[in-house]
């Protein structure tokens, strides 16, 4: 089975049909390295007050508003937010936080 491979491998050869391909190194390095695609679950509550923030902010004047522009800014909040603080303390402001939401924590509200 492995030689049928080599033998194939071999005979499509990227020099035969004059193209070359760039190998992983030189692929990884392409890539754009500012940012990452990467999907959240959100209650539909949640994903339904960030697509009115993103509207409020179109309606204000900023044409580009959308979803990643809030998110990333509520991440940069939260970064300042926790800030210089030790990983218990992080845990423990989740805790406080989801402990003060109640027991239908994440599925919305508006204000």
């Amino acid at each position: 089975m492995a030689d049928k491979k080599n033998r194939l491998t071999s005979s499509l050869s990227t020099e035969a049909v004059g193209v070359t391909t760039p190998n992983k190194r030189e692929r990884s390095q392409a890539k754009p390295k500012g940012y990452r695609i990467v999907a959240v679950s959100l209650y539909t509550p949640e994903a339904d007050w960030i697509d009115e923030v993103a509207l409020i902010l179109q309606r204000a004047g900023n044409p580009k508003a959308n979803r990643s522009l809030v998110v990333r800014e509520a991440i940069l909040r939260l970064q300042e937010d926790l800030r210089g603080k030790e990983a218990s303390d992080v845990l423990r402001d989740f805790i406080d936080r989801h402990a003060k939401r109640g027991p239908r924590a994440g599925r919305g509200s508006s204000g």
